[in-house]
């Protein structure tokens, strides 16, 4: 698989779903923007292409480990004409890492698990010599829970200053496993934490920001460069969970903080297992880590895809504030674009794809009663002898039923009853089986002249 600039491979139609949450939930940083479709006219039908990329998706206030969010992601159609789509799931995060710092001495605890202190001290200053001989004396005097006298045993050495995160300098008693008397060993004082600045879990991946742009292919947002999720199999072993440094295996880090879960199983089928016929499914591409999933059909106008996408669930609470975004990139195409658009698609997608070009048509369309319409059939842009076509009897598209006169009479030449009724719409089917050994299957209507 040759290497595909990952600016250029930014999708002409793309949408993003970017969240924010910090740990504690004082700040959420929420940024929800779609990147709605372009508007394309080719082929040799000339319809308009207008295909939405849709989203559902709950917004958190704060997302904790093992909070499930419903994101839903499908394509529709709303266009004149057929397409097929193929979409690219890209991940980011990034998290800032709290380092908190603890004295080296344990201190001494009273029976409600508080430190014990003295009373003094400023934000800048510790408690002057009186004040810590009056701590020495309440010491001297502590109670346990029932209000027994607890004799500590101590000297002058063990009452320090210390100064707690945000607070003010104090003295406290510095005690060992055998004297504290909430428990041995008591607890260390958190002095200080430091917050990182925020470190992407892929090196070299920055995080990016919606822009408006005219073509998402040509001139790509900065969240486009993310790393595009694989549907390789992931690599084994804890060794494995970091970044892949040999451009084909994917990044483990991602997963080990957020679960994914996709559309319906029937409606997913991986490259490798797929038998190479059209399918209302997507199609993983396991075999590029690329990640694109194609549409396994022709979008018809006003259909919409399965879900590929259906929640995200995070696994594994990161240790500080973080930002995860997932950006989704769509790309669609026309029979005539097909090949130009897709990049590096694989060939047996290529070819299921290309499978509506098998197309049977008749002359004329309008048939009269008493005379013949003659078929011609056409596959990848080529001629097919209609003697290799599998012509099947005649049906009634709408209206009364066939008279017995209306038949074929010769390969692909279909005689109109004299009786047959000008309010029937006739319904012919071709089947034709190329050299790939799979079958293909159109039709054409036959309207009778008034």
């Amino acid at each position: 698989m040759k290497k595909v600039n990952k600016r250029v491979l930014c999708a002409v139609l793309a949408a993003v779903l970017a969240l924010s949450m910090i740990v504690s939930g004082v700040y959420a940083w929420i940024d929800n923007s779609q990147h709605k479709s372009n508007v394309a006219t080719g082929g040799n039908e000339n319809k308009k292409q207008d295909v939405v990329l849709v989203e559902d998706y709950e917004e958190p206030d704060d997302w904790q480990q093992d909070d499930e969010l419903k994101k839903e992601v499908w394509v529709k159609n709303t266009g004149e004409g057929n397409v097929f789509v193929r979409l690219q799931l890209k991940e980011y995060m990034d998290i800032s890492k709290i380092t908190y710092s603890y004295s080296d001495e344990y201190l001494l605890m009273d029976s409600d698990g508080k430190f014990v202190a003295s009373a003094g001290g400023t934000a800048t200053d510790p408690p002057t010599k009186a004040q810590r001989d009056a701590f020495k004396l309440a010491l001297d005097n502590m109670v346990d829970i029932n209000g027994d006298k607890i004799n500590l045993v101590f000297d002058d050495s063990q009452i320090k200053p210390f100064k707690a995160y945000g607070d003010v300098w104090r003295f406290y008693l510095v005690t060992d496993k055998t004297t504290n008397i909430n428990g041995k060993y008591g607890k260390r004082l958190l002095e200080d934490f430091d917050q990182a600045t925020p470190r992407s879990l892929v090196a070299g991946v920055e995080r990016g920001e919606y822009e408006e742009t005219i073509d998402h292919k040509l001139h790509p947002t900065s969240e486009c460069l993310y790393t595009p999720h694989t549907w390789l199999e992931p690599p084994a072993g804890p060794e494995n969970c970091g970044h892949g440094d040999d451009g084909e295996t994917p990044p483990r880090g991602f997963h080990d903080y957020v679960e994914w879960t996709l559309g319906q199983a029937a409606q997913l089928i991986k490259l490798s297992d797929w038998d190479g016929r059209p399918v209302a499914a997507w199609i993983l591409d396991d075999s590029s880590p690329e990640g694109w999933a194609y549409w396994g059909q022709a979008l018809e106008p006003g259909n919409e895809t399965a879900k590929l996408l259906e929640s995200i669930k995070l696994i594994k609470q990161p240790d500080g504030p973080f930002y995860y975004a997932i950006h989704v990139d769509m790309q669609t195409a026309d029979l005539y674009q097909l090949k130009a658009n897709f990049d590096d698609m694989p060939k047996e997608i290529e070819d299921a794809l290309r499978d509506k070009l098998f197309t049977i048509s008749g002359t004329p369309s309008v048939g009269v009663r008493g005379s013949d319409v003659v078929f011609t059939a056409m596959y990848d842009g080529k001629p097919v002898p209609v003697a290799e076509v599998n012509w099947l009897p005649p049906a009634a598209a709408s209206g009364p039923a066939l008279g017995p006169n209306t038949k074929f009479i010769a390969t692909g030449v279909l005689r109109i009853g004299g009786g047959q009724s000008s309010a029937t719409v006739i319904l012919v089917t071709g089947k034709y089986t190329p050299a790939d050994g799979i079958e293909r299957t159109a039709t054409f209507t036959v309207t009778i002249a008034a």
